[in-house]
């Protein structure tokens, strides 16, 4: 039986009439949450109906039957399947449905408990007050901005006259989603209470509103400002968006005019505009690529634990860090602030206690700072005096310097202590993991896994299985990053992996560009404007140019000319640029990480041209493609080598790993936008000029000759 035959034969939409006369709202869909769907707004529309025409109904609840869900939005599938008229057309029915919730002639309130996002807060809304359990998995958000939508069932209409408009908007225009205790500091909810009193609260708190014949006329919610005060808001909004979406992300700039539409020209108006503006935007490319990333990282993260649950084995809880560097520090202290128990131990005494020390300081700066986002409580942290404070630990992650030697050397010490069902990975960004168990003759089960820097901030972690691992214990790794709120990608043990590869293919075709002379600036902007988060050589600095070279020896040892470097990279590293984290970079960065510009030495001492003048458009986009189409190239060999086996795996390695603009969909998304044909007659121009000898792969190739595009190769059919 299908989803929507399961939703038409089931009452989805629950009405009880209690005898102290409080009609409550149950929703209970078949899947494991609750979304308001089609049919799930036909049957409260049915329901809303019985009510309107029953005059003992004193006030009305509305709840979740669900113990991890209210509501969680919208039916995404069903957005994508419908025109931009069709959407229109549902969003006003939903809009409508709403306004007749919140003009009965009783009170209602809201009930939530546990997710409650997108349409099922803008429900929540539409009641005459709000109630949310305290516990630690209620959320409640309007994400539709970070999907390329905006609310499209009255959000941006009652949120602004529910709250302060600057709040309201932050909320709306960043996607904000915060946990119960925040959301009744900003006035989005009422009152707090334990799971077990929501439901009793819920009644009788319908029946003290009631009995109050003026309970329509109980002050509530934040006063308005004044409409001069608004528009000097709304205009230095605009212009703050303008610059932070540079005209490639229009939802949040839709969703700051709905609310003001709503504001200076009434209800009707703005649910009109935003119904227009939702439509419009759920049929444009922007959206549904960013749904598609959405329903892919969801897809990554819950088949992680969904994998481990079928597998029945013990969960990881105790993680040993080993390494008291950047990466370890970091991986450590995120580990706690996730609910792990840490133990951590540097790879020298000198450093054992300041590790220690940065762990703690990190973990007590992040509970401070949640500012009311989702919070768990940390895990317990120990500092190992010896190696043997680690024999207890049910996961070691070595996270020492990336030197195949020293991997060695440090673990040969440690595995003698491990109990034999730990789990061993080392934290490599570009060395062979079977490599590394052949030469420690390793009986413990290995892994890579490839964190990216910061810690805290990159969600994509490569996961590369060794040939000793189990199912069972890819199952348990998997489990534990995505636990760690990262989205945990296997790959296979290759050089470099996924992403270093194609982000050294960047860096060093731009490098190639600026050896013909083209502007250094001129190179950066291009990115920039294709909607990169860092050019280049923001890459680079971030990186270390010590790394960054590292990369590039590592892939032309093992895959050959295509990865030579060009010389100007030599010459940059020979003048004492390193990176950010040094201060002298191909940027110059201060003390605090702002940006100084470019260090006038590579102009000075190396004779590389910087512009005084802008990049010019047409030029600009030409450059854009140079640095990006020869990783659409690197990426083909990839799916033809089996490093990853479907082109989503790339298109979310490419965004969530190096800051693909999310707007593009991804890598190869962006790819069939333009077409194999297109692809390969630039790339032929671009490996026609001087440097290494270079050819289109044979899948592109392939590909062009069979008609196909990456998404209509059969590669995405196969889950």
């Amino acid at each position: 039986m299908t989803q929507a035959q399961l939703e038409t034969d089931r009452k989805l939409v629950q009405l009880e009439k209690l005898p102290s006369g409080v009609a409550i709202i149950t929703f209970d869909s078949p899947q494991k949450e609750n979304f308001l769907s089609t049919a799930v707004l036909s049957q409260l529309g049915a329901v809303v109906d019985e009510i309107e025409k029953d005059a003992s109904v004193k006030a009305v609840g509305i709840v979740s039957a669900k113990d991890n869900n209210f509501i969680a939005g919208a039916d995404l599938h069903e957005v994508l399947k419908m025109n931009a008229d069709e959407n229109y057309e549902m969003s006003r029915r939903g809009q409508d449905l709403l306004t007749r919730i919140a003009s009965l002639p009783v009170p209602i309130v809201c009930g939530i408990h546990a997710t409650c996002l997108g349409g099922g807060l803008e429900l929540a809304l539409s009641a005459t007050r709000r109630i949310a359990t305290d516990c630690p998995e209620t959320i409640i958000g309007l994400p539709e901005v970070k999907l390329g939508l905006i609310p499209g069932l009255g959000g941006t209409q009652r949120l602004p006259r529910l709250i302060e408009l600057r709040a309201a908007c932050e909320f709306i225009l960043f996607a904000q989603s915060v946990d119960a205790q925040k959301a009744h500091a900003m006035g989005i909810v009422d009152e707090l209470v334990s799971k077990e009193d929501l439901l009793p609260r819920v009644e009788s708190y319908c029946l003290e509103l009631a009995a109050d014949p003026e309970w329509k006329a109980r002050p509530h919610g934040a006063a308005q400002d004044s409409p001069e005060k608004q528009e000097k808001y709304f205009k230095m909004m605009e212009r703050t968006l303008r610059i932070k979406t540079k005209g490639n992300y229009p939802a949040p700039v839709k969703a700051l005019e709905s609310v003001r539409t709503g504001l200076s020209q009434g209800m009707t108006q703005g649910h009109e505009f935003e119904s227009r503006a939702f439509g419009e935007l759920s049929f444009s490319e922007t959206a549904r690529n960013m749904i598609f990333l959405f329903f892919t990282t969801e897809f990554y993260k819950m088949s992680a634990s969904a994998k481990a649950a079928k597998q029945g084995s013990q969960p990881i809880k105790a993680v040993g860090i080993m390494g008291g560097g950047i990466m370890g520090t970091n991986i450590a202290s995120w580990a706690a602030i996730r609910g792990f128990d840490v133990v951590v131990k540097a790879a020298s005494d000198a450093r054992q206690e300041l590790m220690y020390e940065t762990v703690v300081n990190n973990v007590s700066r992040a509970e401070k700072s949640s500012q009311g986002e989702k919070t768990i409580a940390h895990g317990a942290i120990k500092s190992a005096k010896t190696l043997a404070d680690l024999a207890d630990v049910d996961l070691l992650v070595e996270a020492c310097a990336e030197d195949l030697n020293k991997k060695v050397e440090i673990l040969g010490k440690i595995l003698p202590v491990l109990k034999p069902s730990a789990i061993v990975a080392t934290n490599t960004s570009s060395l062979s993991v079977n490599e590394l168990v052949d030469r420690l003759s390793m009986q413990h089960e290995c892994f890579g896994i490839h964190f990216f820097h910061p810690v805290d901030r990159m969600p994509l972690v490569e996961v590369i299985p060794a040939k000793n691992t189990s199912k069972e214990n890819q199952s348990k790794v998997l489990a534990f990053l995505s636990a760690l709120d990262k989205l945990p990608l296997p790959v296979k043990d290759s050089t470099c992996f996924v992403v270093n590869r194609l982000l050294c293919c960047y860096i060093l075709e731009a490098a190639r560009l600026v050896e013909r002379g083209v502007a250094l600036n001129w190179i950066e902007d291009a990115a920039l404007d294709f909607g990169m988060p860092l050019g280049p050589w923001g890459v680079t600095d971030e990186v270390g140019m010590d790394v960054a070279l590292l990369v590039a020896d590592s892939l032309q040892a093992s895959i050959g000319e295509r990865f030579t470097k060009p010389q100007v990279l030599k010459g940059v590293k020979d003048i004492g640029i390193i990176g950010k984290r040094h201060g002298k970079g191909l940027y110059n960065w201060d003390e605090s990480g702002k940006n100084l510009g470019l260090d006038p030495d590579l102009a000075s001492v190396l004779k590389l041209n910087v512009s005084e003048e802008k990049v010019p458009p047409e030029e600009c986009k030409k450059l854009a493609e140079h640095i990006i189409l020869p990783m659409i190239d690197e990426a083909a060999r990839c799916l033809e080598e089996k490093v990853v086996r479907r082109p989503r795996e790339i298109d979310v390695a490419t965004v969530m790993g190096m800051g693909f603009p999310p707007f593009r969909g991804g890598l190869l998304r962006y790819a069939d936008s333009l077409g194999i044909p297109y692809i390969i007659e630039k790339l032929e121009e671009i490996y026609g000029q001087p440097g290494p000898q270079r050819t289109v792969s044979n899948y592109l190739k392939q590909m062009r000759e069979s008609g196909r595009s990456f998404y209509s190769s059969g590669k995405e059919s196969s889950d």
